[in-house]
This record gives structure tokens, C-alpha cells and sequence, in this order.
């Protein structure tokens, strides 16, 4: 290869590199779009020519030329921790004053716009973009490069040539979000909720091509690995001198007067930026003190959100609908004039149930104010009854159910359908299954749910063990490779323990935290389904009202059926020989460096199922540093706190192993 054509092609990639840079992240170009795009032509014309010398940062590669097989799990090197809320400036003064109160030394903050989009984590290795991965559940999350890349406003390359990983937020700008639900609209298409959801979405497509065109952006919020300074604030100067994209609405600050005061300046910007602002991210500044503080399991003791006041708008009811969910719950739904709340369009909000709209005294015609909230399904607040004009209907519940046209039976404030083969029940039914806190089948989601409910494929949930794959392969929309994926999504499910199928069977007021309660307590199915009323009650947090759901639940002549049938298919009833060691870790906290030999999410797992709390970072605090092959920076701050070291041999003899 001509060496003055390598010197030539790396020459090209660097300058429209560097006016990708100019343009999307400064906004301030220094060449017309003209000189530009033959930049740009020249650049694809030797590429095209030459693709053996094709670099990795380069701008043509940024979308791919066909869509990817499949999106993989990846584990995240640092915990993507999320974040506690608080709604009033008293809550926020309270962890403030928590953090006085444990850290003798001056402490400043950041405050930070929280915008609403999609956590990312960004791996460069040698200075070029490798990887970028979605925060999941904060231990594992997804591969999604392929799209990451399509973003010109992440840089493919840094002036950095050791690992460096970075975190953001990757979100749909409003003017682009705008654009493409006016499109869809002109395609017959359903317009997008919000643009939170846009971006989530966009990021698991498979095919670049389509996230190209979507218009995403990114704002970088914190340096993970590669640190150069000892606090968070210089860190994002230095991320920004470098290259990344750093919201220029940040601001370090010494006092909880100053916070306040950048938090209301950040709510009075919210209307005029191009982004979706949910509320103000207040970060303690200094690792150290960020160290010392530590984390609990959820969320990091040195930062926490500060939410924005729901905003409220009124609007007319339309109609009311009824829903009828997994227990058969009849659930009313009000159909909206649409109206746009927090950067997105609400035309349906819940009713909840009929004590919901005697309190409310709510009719249909009424003019009334709706709220939307961060995560909160949108809801009427009150009814604005000076507006009333003698139009206005009551809102009657039916007496047949909206589905199946079953019989309906009334309970306390709740309809419910009592038909078990009610279409309705077993969608619902099946989809919280296999949702991501039951089952987690991937694969099967609402949509797939519904279509195999419809084509017969579904009559309950324990026909999702005898699927017909080969069918499922000729059905428009999957081909082999889909079902193979589903086939492997549901074989792995068999493999989660006793409390998630303890959830996933849908007993009515069984929650997450009540299925491990129980399934603690009882070890196994049988157990549970021989106690009495009386012995469910005598469990802390288990109240009159779920003994008896689960009481007679487990004596229902369809629920035993269903339970005996999935015990044939290989599903966990009982607790496994990890669950049986228990709380073997309880009050340890683990930090883990270094590369071991099974993904590092599998060893957080274990740790925390034995009672046990992994920590991203080496402190005073931290009983045990797990080592692997290549440790970092930790190891050596372990060693000068005089924390236990050990290595995956001495971890599986702690553990039992």
C-alpha cells in the first residue's frame, strides 16, 4: 500500500473528524457545507477503493451497512448505580445535612440538568471507541455500539491512549422528535409517547440505518475509568477539553443555598431547551468523599435527583374505557382530548376504580386537570365542575366483562371478571410471566404475547414450554433465527429461582419483594401451599389481605394444575443449595477488580443472594477487595486501607463453593 495514500486517507479521516466535532458538539463550524462534502466525497471514494485500509474512527463507518443479528448482555466494569429521589426542598435538605453529618471536611457539589433519555456507558480502549452499553439493571446491560456509533456527537476517536469509560445520557432532541412523529403520522404510524422513549427504543434497534436517521444526541455526565483529577467537576472540563460533548448548564457549587439557587435557574430554562429536563442531578465533588460515603444497594449516599413539581393541564374527558388485567380487574381508563404534558401527548390517563371516580366526582364530558409525572402513568387530579354544562354523563361500570363477556363481580371498590379463559386474563397473564422480574423470557414480549393468543398458540401460560418453533419460524416477522432466540430465551428461564416463578404466577397481591419473603420462609412450593392462614399471618410484612390471596390461590384447582405442569417442564419450586447458605455474606461489602473468569455481574449476584453489597469503590468501609487477572487503581487503595484482598479461589471458599 502507497504510503502517501495511507498518509492522505488518515489525513482526511482526522479533519472531517475534527469539523464533525466543530459542528455538532462547539456548534461552530469553520468550513461551508460545500467544502465539507468533498471532504466527505473524497474520504468515501478511496474507502470504496481501497476498504482494506478502512480505520475504525472512521465517519463513514458510523452506520452499518446491515442490521445487526441480535443485541447481547454485556457486564458493566463499573456498577451503573441509579439514583434516589427527592421532590421538595426539605427532602433535599435532609440528605445534605446527612452528608455533613458523616464527612468532617469541606465538601463542594455539582449540580446537573437530569435529562430525560437513556444511560449509556462509553469503552474506549487505545483511544477509539470499542463499545457502548445501556445501563440495564446497573450490573449487566446491552451491547448496543452498532447505534452508538451513529451519534456525531460522540467522538470515534480520543487523544487518550489508555482504557477510558464514560457515562451519558443519550436522548432525542425535541425538534427531532417533532420531525419524526410528524412523519410516521404522514405513514399511517403511530406517533412515539415521548422522547425518552424514542431514545430508549431507537438504541435496541437493530439496524443502524434506522438509528441514523433518528437524530440522537448525548450529553457526557461522569468519567468512570481514566480519571485525571480528584474530583468529579474537573473531570468533565478535562472530558470536554478531549473531545465529549459536557452540558454547559453545569455548576459546582459550595452551599445548599447555592444548589437551590441553580436548581430553580435550571426549572426556568426547561421551556426553551431542545431537551427534556425531568429535574437537577446534586453530586457530592470530591471522590474521596464520594468513596467514604459509599453506596447502598440501589443508589450512591453522595448523589441524589431533585425532581421537578408534576405539571398539570386541563383537558376534556372524552369517554371512558374498561381494561381488563392478569386478575381479572376491570380497570376504567379515561379517553382524553389530547394534550401535551412534560414534552409528550396524553390522551389516556387511569381511573383506578369506582371509589376513584365517586372521590373525584368525575363525569364524562367534565373539563378536568391531568397530571404527568417522570414515571407515573398520567392521572386526573380533580374536575374543574364551573365548566359543566348539563352535557356530562356518569361513568357506569359494565355488567359483563369488555372482553369475554363473562360475568362480573364486584369486590370491595374493584369489578373483576370471574371467567379464567377470558382472552384478556391470559395476555396479561402470560406477559407478566415472562416479563423482565419474572421469567425474563426474551423474546416474548407484548406484542409476540398477543399475536400467539390470537393464533392459538397460547391457551395458557404453561404452553409457552411446548411452543412449536418450527411453526414460529414461518410466521411474517420471524424466520428461523427469531424463533431459535425465542427457543433459547425460554429454555433459560427454566433456570431462575424459586421467588421470581413464585412471582411470575401472578398470585394477586404478591409482589417482587413478597415472592423472596416466601419463598424464604418456605423453602418450596409444597411448603407453601400445606401452610394455613394462619401461618402466612405470623410472617413479618405478611398481611390478612395477601395470606389469604395466597392461601386460596394455592388451593385453586387451576392454579395447582398450572403449578404441577410447570414442575414437569423443570421450573424452580423450591429454594436451590445457593438460596439454602442464605445470609452466609450478610453486612459484607465486596468490591470486585480485575478480570475473573466468568462475566463480573456473576459474582454480584451471588454476593448479594448471600447477603452480601458490592461497592464500585474502595473504602474504609469495605471488608473484602475481589481480585482478578490485570486489577487497577483499586487494588493499591485496598492495600493502604489495610481492606482484605482475595483472589476467586479464596471467594469460592468464603462462599462454599
Amino acid at each position: 500500500m502507497d504510503e502517501k495514500l495511507l498518509q492522505e486517507y488518515r489525513k482526511l479521516v482526522d479533519e472531517i473528524n475534527y469539523h464533525d466535532y466543530r459542528y455538532y458538539v462547539l456548534n461552530d463550524p469553520v468550513i461551508s457545507d460545500y467544502e465539507y462534502d468533498l471532504l466527505y466525497k473524497k474520504l468515501k471514494e478511496i474507502e470504496e477503493k481501497y476498504p482494506e485500509i478502512i480505520a475504525p474512527d472512521s465517519p463513514l463507518q458510523r452506520v452499518g451497512y446491515a442490521p445487526v443479528d441480535s443485541i447481547k448482555s454485556v457486564a458493566h466494569e463499573i456498577k451503573m448505580f441509579s439514583l434516589d429521589n427527592t421532590y421538595n426542598e426539605g427532602e433535599l435538605r435532609d440528605f445534605i445535612n446527612r452528608i455533613y453529618k458523616n464527612i468532617d471536611k469541606d465538601v463542594t457539589f455539582v449540580v446537573e440538568p437530569k435529562i430525560d433519555g437513556a444511560a449509556i456507558s462509553l469503552v474506549y480502549e487505545n483511544g477509539v471507541l470499542k463499545a457502548g452499553v445501556t445501563r440495564g439493571d446497573g450490573v449487566v446491560g446491552e451491547d448496543v455500539t452498532h447505534n452508538i456509533k451513529t451519534i456525531k456527537t460522540i467522538p470515534l476517536r480520543i487523544n487518550y491512549n489508555e482504557k477510558l469509560v464514560v457515562r451519558g445520557e443519550v436522548f432525542l432532541p425535541r425538534s427531532e422528535f417533532e420531525k419524526i412523529n410528524d412523519e410516521r403520522l404522514k405513514q399511517g404510524l403511530e406517533p412515539f409517547a415521548n422522547p425518552r422513549n424514542a431514545a430508549a427504543g431507537t438504541l435496541k434497534l437493530l439496524d443502524s440505518r434506522i438509528a441514523a436517521m433518528r437524530g440522537l444526541d448525548i450529553y457526557i455526565y461522569a468519567l468512570d475509568i481514566g480519571r485525571k483529577h480528584n474530583n468529579h467537576y474537573e473531570d468533565l472540563l478535562y472530558l470536554k477539553e478531549i473531545g465529549f460533548k459536557v452540558n454547559e448548564h453545569i455548576k459546582k457549587v459550595k452551599s445548599f443555598d447555592e444548589i437551590m439557587e441553580h436548581i430553580e435557574y435550571l426549572g426556568k430554562l426547561r421551556d426553551s431547551l431542545d431537551y427534556e429536563i425531568d429535574g437537577a442531578v446534586i453530586k457530592v465533588n470530591e471522590y474521596e468523599i464520594q468513596r467514604e460515603l459509599g453506596e447502598t444497594i440501589k443508589y450512591p449516599r453522595w448523589a441524589v435527583a431533585y425532581k421537578y413539581p408534576a405539571e398539570m393541564k386541563t383537558t376534556r374527558l372524552k369517554d371512558v374505557v374498561f381494561q381488563v388485567g392478569r386478575t381479572g380487574i376491570i380497570t376504567p381508563v379515561a379517553i382524553l382530548e389530547p394534550v401535551k404534558i412534560s414534552g409528550s401527548t396524553v390522551s389516556r390517563a387511569t381511573l383506578h376504580n369506582e371509589d376513584e371516580i365517586k372521590r373525584l366526582d368525575v363525569k364524562i364530558n367534565d373539563t378536568v386537570f391531568v397530571e404527568k409525572s417522570g414515571e407515573i402513568i398520567p392521572k386526573i387530579i380533580k374536575v374543574v365542575k364551573e365548566k359543566r354544562t348539563g352535557q356530562e354523563r356518569d361513568i357506569i361500570f359494565p355488567k359483563n366483562c369488555p372482553v369475554c363477556g363473562g360475568v362480573v363481580f364486584k369486590e370491595n371498590a374493584y369489578y373483576l371478571c370471574l371467567n379464567p379463559d377470558c382472552p384478556a386474563k391470559l395476555k396479561a397473564s402470560i406477559i407478566h410471566f415472562a416479563s423482565r422480574d419474572a421469567m425474563d423470557i426474551k423474546g416474548l414480549g407484548e406484542k409476540v404475547v398477543n399475536k400467539f393468543v390470537e393464533l392459538g398458540f397460547l391457551k395458557s401460560i404453561g404452553d409457552i414450554y411446548t411452543l412449536d418453533y418450527e411453526k414460529i419460524a414461518t410466521l411474517e416477522g420471524f424466520g428461523k433465527k427469531s424463533a431459535e432466540n425465542l427457543r433459547k430465551g425460554v429454555e433459560e428461564s427454566k433456570k431462575r429461582p424459586f421467588d421470581r416463578v413464585l412471582y411470575a404466577l401472578g398470585i394477586r397481591h404478591v409482589g417482587i419483594k413478597t415472592a423472596r419473603i416466601l419463598a424464604e420462609h418456605f423453602k418450596s412450593i409444597d411448603n407453601l401451599m400445606s401452610a394455613e392462614i394462619e401461618d402466612l399471618i405470623a410472617i413479618d410484612e405478611i398481611g390478612n389481605v395477601i395470606a389469604k390471596s395466597v392461601y386460596y390461590t394455592l388451593r385453586d384447582e387451576k392454579s395447582l394444575n398450572l403449578i404441577n405442569r410447570l414442575k414437569n417442564y423443570g421450573l424452580k419450586f423450591s429454594l436451590d443449595e445457593t438460596k439454602e447458605k442464605s445470609k452466609t455474606l450478610a453486612g459484607k461489602k465486596f468490591v470486585i477488580t480485575g478480570t475473573l473468569s466468568k462475566p463480573r455481574g456473576d459474582f454480584v449476584k451471588l454476593i448479594e443472594e448471600l447477603g452480601g453489597e458490592v461497592s464500585s469503590s474502595v473504602s474504609k468501609k469495605t471488608d473484602f477487595l475481589l481480585v482478578g487477572e490485570n486489577p487497577g487503581s483499586k487494588l493499591d487503595k485496598a492495600k493502604s486501607l489495610g481492606v482484605k484482598i482475595i483472589n476467586e479461589d479464596e471467594f469460592k471458599k468464603l462462599v462454599g463453593e
